[in-house]
């Protein structure tokens, strides 16, 4: 999608949020999830969002064989995402402002926002 909104938010750094759950809160993620989805599609609308993906905890985990876990459905801690925004406040508001952090999903202690460094097509 070619945009001025696309372009402009190309032009802007590149960040990552890494946003790990609080402890038992699978069934509470699973329920909200497409309200997380349907953010997460406006930000790629808007040309803001890269790349994310839940992240997965290790295999001796019981989310793994949480009762709650629909069949064929992965077992998540975290998610990590990476932002095209001016300033890492701007993502520290986007981060708030997902329901995985007004719900009380992401473990707002442990979330961790950054920026990368320019990449040589980017100079």
């Amino acid at each position: 999608m070619t945009s001025s909104v696309s372009a402009a938010a190309r032009k802007s750094p590149l960040f990552y949020a890494f946003c790990p759950d609080y402890p038992n809160v699978l069934t509470k993620r699973l329920e909200v999830r497409p309200k997380h989805f349907e953010r997460v599609e406006a930000d790629k609308k808007a040309g803001i969002f890269e790349f994310g993906r839940g992240m997965l905890p290790p295999p001796s985990s019981p989310l793994h064989t949480h009762p709650s876990l629909p069949s064929g459905t992965q077992a998540m801690e975290g998610s990590i995402m990476f932002f095209r925004l001016p300033t890492l406040e701007d993502v520290w508001k986007r981060v708030k402002e997902d329901v995985y952090w007004s719900e009380g999903i992401w473990d707002k202690e442990k979330t961790v926002v950054g920026q990368f460094i320019k990449g040589p097509e980017e100079e």
